[in-house]
């Protein structure tokens, strides 16, 4: 199938002299980011910043006012370089595909892996209301541990399992003398009910590491100079990116930050769309928030037609309190998702998967977010964590962490945050709760711990569930989960637990 044109370079414009006046204005832009992120950073500290208490009364008394300065001299060509850098968004694809043309596409296989995550890659100064600094550091810190994995973890396994007695079940190792001491498994299928069957032998693990991932989708890679840093870390491993995904517009995002978006892949990307959402409150109306739609080749028959997936990455309204923005939202997916399937499958295409990822900022369980859970969204795509809407299995743990517990020594490695996840009590001390009454900002950044009068922690089924990033397949689509991965990896350079599935298909 020939390519259309926009396949044929990473540039979003489609010409060159756009994106070279674009990437100018951008160079001017950068230093007034960084004087205001010096001007107000120190008056929003992380709880890392708040152990030197001496350098931060040294940053506000002597630098702020540096910093200040240079942000107001820089004010008018700023606001300047910002109208002609929003003039040419209109110009501009919703996305930049990066293609490594040296990287060897991955062979066909029988099973495929799929990871979702937050990663809160922001502005330095909207990345500090989450408690996390150092932006571009965390980028390619992020970069480097997926990397490592996908490249010498599996591997150096392999080897290790040949010299022991030990198994090895998608990047997880398990004892066979001692079961539980490298790593503890939670295997609760039995739970699963009659209605999904098909997944019954799914394997539910906590697992430190990255497992072998084809495809990897990400949310909240807002800056541009920071999601560049990811990417090029990241193509070490993909040779298929889709970043920088969004429209700037004052209508859809009073030309804020774009989608956030961001998807990787082992295998050619045949098609990419982006829409965005319709409907949105709060901050998410500076985001230009959406789905972004890709079909990915995994195979070429010799007799005509291809092997594809579908592959869609989203990021629904954060603190929506009492308006009905995320159920609107998953309307619009289910919608678009069917449509892009429509326009995009040709005569002699196979499809073998169709998977839904992302933030979705609800979970199943909580009150507040109850009246979401059945939408007929969840009737189409397939949440193996779900029993039922309103409850999930018992084995499943929550993937939104307490902000301001992030950087506390129990939680700052992934092993430590392994072990964490797989203690009731510990998990719910440092993992938001599945009973948020209203998602506001305040009722989720600082919600509350349950004690008794004595402050003992008042260990609650719900305690460190609030399960919000998912990973999610069609229910007509020929996929049999063999593998649910929480992957702890990441701890602490995000607030969110990235979650994997290894998936076959039947035919």
């Amino acid at each position: 199938m020939a390519h259309p044109s926009w396949m044929k370079g990473s540039s979003a414009f489609p010409s060159p002299v756009l994106q070279i006046f674009f990437d100018t204005i951008e160079f001017f832009i950068r230093p007034f980011m960084w004087c205001l992120t010096g001007t107000f950073g120190p008056f929003l500290p992380t709880t890392k910043e708040l152990k030197h208490p001496k350098y931060l009364i040294l940053q506000k008394l002597f630098f702020v006012p540096i910093y200040a300065a240079g942000a107001l001299l820089l004010l008018l060509p700023v606001i300047v370089a910002f109208l002609f850098r929003n003039i040419l968004h209109q110009f501009r694809r919703p996305f930049c595909l990066s293609v490594q043309k040296d990287k060897a596409v991955a062979s066909p296989k029988s099973t495929y892996s799929v990871a979702t995550s937050n990663l809160c890659l922001m502005p330095e100064i909207f990345s500090k209301f989450n408690n996390l600094d150092k932006t571009a550091e965390r980028a390619v810190k992020v970069g480097e541990r997926i990397v490592i994995d996908q490249l010498h973890y599996t591997d150096m396994m392999e080897k290790f399992l040949k010299k022991s007695d030990h198994t090895i079940r998608n990047g997880a190792i398990y004892s066979h003398e001692h079961s539980g001491v490298q790593t503890r498994s939670m295997d609760k299928s039995k739970n699963l009910n009659s209605s999904q069957n098909r997944d019954s032998d799914v394997k539910v693990d906590v697992v430190a590491h990255f497992p072998q991932l084809d495809f990897l989708c990400l949310q909240e890679t807002f800056d541009r100079d920071f999601t560049k840093l990811l990417v090029s870390e990241l193509h070490k491993v993909y040779p298929w990116i889709v970043y920088d995904v969004g429209y700037n517009s004052p209508r859809l995002n009073y030309c804020g930050l774009n989608s956030g978006l961001m998807f990787a892949s082992r295998y050619e990307i045949l098609e990419i769309k982006f829409k965005p959402f319709t409907s949105r409150c709060g901050f998410c109306t500076i985001v230009g928030k959406g789905l972004l739609m890709v079909k990915v080749c995994v195979q070429k028959r010799t007799n005509g037609g291809n092997d594809v997936g579908f592959i869609f990455d989203t990021h629904l309204q954060a603190f929506q309190g009492d308006n009905p923005v995320v159920y609107h939202q998953l309307t619009e997916i289910l919608d678009w998702s069917s449509e892009f399937r429509e326009e995009t499958i040709e005569s002699g295409d196979n499809v073998l998967f169709d998977m839904l990822c992302g933030d979705f900022n609800i979970d199943n369980m909580s009150p507040g977010d109850v009246h979401i859970s059945d939408h007929k969204l969840f009737e189409t795509y397939v949440d193996i964590c779900r029993e039922k809407p309103g409850k999930d299995y018992d084995w499943t743990v929550g993937t939104e962490l307490r902000t301001p517990l992030l950087h506390e020594e129990a939680v700052s490695t992934p092993e430590g945050l392994k072990t964490v996840l797989e203690d009731p009590y510990l998990r719910q001390y440092y993992l938001i709760d599945a009973d948020i009454e209203s998602a506001t900002m305040d009722a989720i950044y600082n919600a509350p711990l349950k004690k008794d009068a004595h402050g003992n922690l008042i260990l609650s089924p719900v305690g460190g569930r609030r399960r919000i990033d998912v990973v999610l397949y069609r229910k007509e689509s020929p996929v049999k989960i063999q593998n649910y991965n929480i992957i702890t990896r990441l701890a602490p350079l995000t607030d969110h637990i990235p979650v994997s599935v290894t998936f076959s298909c039947d035919n």
